[in-house]
């Protein structure tokens, strides 16, 4: 068999909900739920660090946050760090990315261009060192835009950005689609897009814009504030409808071209989720509920994994470069901390994991409900420690919305599971949040909170430990 070529789409902020063939009710992905009805979907995937930088590592890495290259928000992907273009360089790939990285800003590289109008940009416009790329050879991408309509990228080794035309998904599918089109290189290509939508701000081209808010299907757990919240996810969706169509662009260029028609592997998935206005939250993730850890994952590789549709194994991110790796051949380094699910993928007999592994290990600390946290997922249970010493305890077969947290009333299943979580640190090589966990102290409270900023309350602190001050 000739080495396939391996395209990862990569999105921002995508609750894995949010499909057509997951089950929304109002979104339309008919391209996504193509690739899922000839590949595999697995519709119980998990973030298992659900902020960008941190997940972003895990998915080059193979490790968990607190154990791998990127540790915390705004942290770097170390420059002699293995990662997917490394390992895939060493067998004969030749790389390329495009678009939104997240793992390399320092503070200091802002080019000339960006200091002489920083009006222009938005804030984080640094350029990324070659060895914050994670090995990666042709580079079209940035740090964050987070500006759909405004967005700029560097090309290859230039000092200075250049302009994406029109909304950033287009433009970011555009490159990709002429460098796929004029690629003729012996090697097989891993190519990664990965763009920024459906993360916010939520804008989104006219002609998607077709919902009315007020006849969307909510989830039981939707917030209080209706009409606002609405209102953002008639935009997230339609976000999300234009990334589905981008897709399909991608996928037409790859059937169009001799080079990658035959023999190409496409997977599709995103860092993290979105509450989605559940929980009373938007533009929010970073805490353990099923709308913030749930993404997209997609396997398509016709004639090699053969049609499957939707499966429910327990697969995570920090088992997507294992499971490349799997399908493709070469032997997995011991260093890997995911699992390879190239069997199942295959349709051969598999074994998954009972549990996957949850955790926020440097939260951005933007405000009070920003906390670490570690935690576990099993078929039934939700389980998450918090660092001031809070439980959470859901139990998503009697209710799968997360409304009812049941951590101080069950707590022989409580206790069980906190104890299965230690293990899975102590196999994952945690480095101080088992000392919390069993050593912990109660902290000082209570906790008066200064600002005058609005925050939808996620962390279970404000109910017994936060107050906010009478100024």
């Amino acid at each position: 068999m000739p080495t396939p070529h391996v395209i990862y789409i990569l999105s921002d902020e995508h609750c894995g909900m949010a499909m057509g063939h997951t089950g929304d009710p109002n979104v339309r992905t008919p391209n996504m739920d193509r690739l899922a009805t000839e590949g595999v979907t697995f519709t119980r995937a998990y973030a298992n660090c659900p902020v960008c930088t941190p997940s972003r590592g895990t998915i080059f890495s193979g490790r968990h946050a607190h154990a791998g290259p990127v540790q915390g928000f705004f942290d770097v992907y170390k420059a002699t760090a293995p990662s997917t273009a490394t390992l895939l360089r060493d067998i004969g790939y030749h790389t390329a990315y495009f678009g939104k990285w997240h793992c390399g800003v320092v503070k200091d590289q802002a080019p000339p261009a960006v200091l002489e109008h920083p009006e222009d940009y938005t804030r984080w416009p640094m350029r990324t060192p070659e060895y914050h790329r994670a090995g990666f050879q042709d580079w079209y991408g940035f740090e964050v835009n987070n500006a759909p309509f405004k967005g700029f990228y560097y090309h290859e080794h230039e000092v200075n950005p250049r302009r994406l035309d029109g909304y950033q998904t287009d433009a970011l599918t555009d490159l990709s689609m002429q460098y796929l089109e004029s690629y003729d290189r012996e090697e097989p290509l891993f190519m990664t897009l990965s763009v920024e939508p459906p993360h916010f701000p939520l804008e989104a081209p006219e002609r998607f814009q077709r919902f009315d808010p007020e006849q969307l299907v909510v989830r039981p757990n939707f917030g209080d504030r209706q009409q606002e919240l609405r209102q953002q996810l008639a935009i997230y969706y339609a976000m999300i409808e234009n990334l589905d169509e981008n897709i399909g662009r991608l996928m037409d260029t790859l059937n169009r071209s001799p080079v990658f028609r035959e023999n190409t592997l496409v997977v599709y998935f995103s860092d993290h989720g979105d509450f989605m206005g559940s929980h009373d939250a938007f533009c929010r993730k970073s805490h353990p509920q099923e709308e913030s850890i749930r993404i997209p994952a997609i396997f398509h590789w016709p004639e090699h994994i053969p049609a499957q549709g939707k499966r429910n194994d327990l697969f995570s991110l920090v088992d997507l470069l294992p499971t490349t790796l799997g399908l493709l051949g070469p032997e997995i380094p011991s260093h890997m901390q995911g699992i390879d699910f190239a069997p199942v993928l295959r349709g051969d007999a598999f074994e998954g994991p009972d549990a996957v592994l949850l955790e926020m290990h440097g939260n951005p600390r933007w405000n009070l409900d920003f906390l670490d946290w570690r935690g576990l997922v099993t078929d039934r249970w939700k389980y998450a420690y918090y660092e001031t010493g809070h439980q959470l305890l859901f139990d998503l077969e009697q209710d799968p919305y997360e409304q009812d947290n049941i951590a101080a009333t069950d707590t022989g299943t409580c206790e069980r599971l906190r104890r299965q979580l230690l293990q899975m640190l102590s196999q994952a090589r945690e480095p101080y949040f088992d000392v919390l966990i069993e050593y912990g102290t109660h902290p000082e409270s209570p906790v008066v909170d200064v600002s005058n900023s609005e925050t939808a309350c996620l962390s279970p602190t404000w109910q017994d430990m936060i107050q906010k001050s009478d100024r």
